[in-house]
């Protein structure tokens, strides 16, 4: 039974072959063969994917900047913007815009200030909203390159020249970690600041980029 089953199939398979317009089973050969042969890939092409392999490698490595006579490694993470005043030398956006904020401030040789001078000025923008003292925290550092004074300030924070801005343009729940580095062509002064989720996720990568700079 199986077997005229099978026998009453393949002549049925023979006829609708025999049945088929010839253009029909050439155009499928050609299809057929296609299929089966390897894909060539132009030189254009591979020119295209090794130019957008280079940028995503460039995009992930560490960009640097001239500080004074001196280099610093950027996080690749951060946007650069144009410094708003001469007395900026770099300023960046680290993380989300609208976070938290980089600047690298140099006033000119033996200017801006002592280091003391420079941390009772940065407490004094900030208050806190309960009442009691601000929070800080002051560290030193020397096995770098160069001396580094490390303060960090939270609370409410009037940003801005001297005591800071008035009052009311106060943000509050910010932090400022500023570093004074004291260099033989002068001394350069780093802010990271801003709301302080922001701050704290960018804290690692600022103190790595301060600490970078030969």
């Amino acid at each position: 039974m199986i077997r005229s089953v099978l026998a009453v199939s393949l002549v049925l398979a023979q006829r609708v072959l025999l049945a088929a317009p010839q253009s029909t089973i050439a155009a499928q050969q050609p299809q057929t063969v296609a299929a089966q042969q390897p894909q060539t890939v132009t030189a254009q092409q591979l020119q295209t994917v090794a130019a957008q392999q280079l940028q995503t490698v460039a995009a992930q490595q560490p960009q640097t900047v001239a500080l004074l006579d001196y280099h610093a490694k950027v996080p690749a993470s951060w946007a650069s913007r144009t410094p708003s005043s001469t007395m900026r030398l770099a300023e960046y956006v680290a993380g989300a815009p609208g976070g938290a904020e980089v600047v690298v401030y140099f006033f000119g040789t033996s200017q801006g200030g002592t280091v003391d001078a420079n941390l009772t000025r940065w407490k004094s923008q900030f208050s806190n909203p309960k009442g009691g003292a601000v929070e800080e925290k002051v560290t030193h550092d020397k096995s770098g390159v160069f001396p580094l004074t490390i303060a960090e300030y939270r609370g409410t924070y009037a940003r801005g020249i001297g005591a800071g801005s008035a009052p009311e343009a106060a943000r509050p729940n910010q932090i400022l970690t500023a570093v004074v580095a004291e260099t033989p062509k002068g001394t350069l002064f780093f802010q990271l600041f801003g709301p302080v989720a922001a701050v704290e996720a960018q804290r690692a990568a600022y103190l790595d980029f301060v600490r970078s700079m030969k």
